[in-house]
């Protein structure tokens, strides 16, 4: 098992470059490319963090894992579940033709994979729930970049964050992400209580 987890967390953070990658040039191949427009979706920033989470893992693979890798990790698959659902609920019914081979790693495959990553592997000992606003600390300073550039340059990366909707129900959508990202972080934190991929620590125990 500990060798598939070492796969798999090469070949995703692979793929989601690669579909990062596909997005940047067709959007340069169209001429509609604009880098901070671009990078500035949460979709794209949290594949980043996620591919950032896994890589730092695979390091770890079979390791006991400092408390900050822990929380980088589950972070990562709490991003990504709320891109996942949000995706599929919100914005996919609003597009014509089906999803791209991009959507299904970027809104799926990833968010799939990172959750399975945290879950098979969870940490040791569980992460304190009080220290768990670190998982929105992230999701929070985005939020208030995209409300400043909404009401600057105009700029919103989803149209339920868009000003012109009314900032009461800006207000609204905000507060059910950061409940909804706090929720799963709770969850996935508890969620932990079987470790199909044992440390070496674990391993000496058992020895023992």
């Amino acid at each position: 098992m500990t060798t598939t987890v070492r796969a798999w967390r090469v070949a995703t953070p692979v793929a989601m470059l690669i579909a990062i990658a596909s997005l940047v040039a067709d959007g340069v191949r169209h001429g509609d490319f604009v880098l901070w427009n671009f990078f500035g979706y949460f979709t794209i920033q949290s594949n980043i963090i996620g591919i950032v989470a896994l890589a730092v893992a695979l390091r770890f693979t079979g390791r006991e894992r400092p408390t900050w890798v822990e929380w980088l990790r589950v972070s990562a698959a709490t991003y990504m579940v709320i891109v996942v659902v949000v995706f599929w609920w919100l914005l996919y019914p609003t597009m014509s033709g089906g999803p791209s081979w991009e959507d299904l790693v970027l809104h799926l495959a990833s968010g799939v994979i990172l959750v399975a990553d945290w879950l098979l592997e969870g940490p040791r000992p569980r992460l304190a729930l009080r220290h768990l606003g670190v998982c929105m600390i992230y999701p929070a300073v985005w939020l208030a970049v995209v409300l400043v550039r909404g009401a600057t340059d105009g700029w919103v990366p989803y149209f339920f964050l868009d000003p012109e909707n009314g900032y009461a129900s800006v207000g609204v959508m905000i507060v059910i992400i950061v409940g909804a990202g706090l929720g799963i972080c709770a969850a996935l934190t508890r969620m932990t209580s079987w470790r199909v991929v044992p440390t070496s620590h674990d391993a000496r125990e058992t020895v023992g």
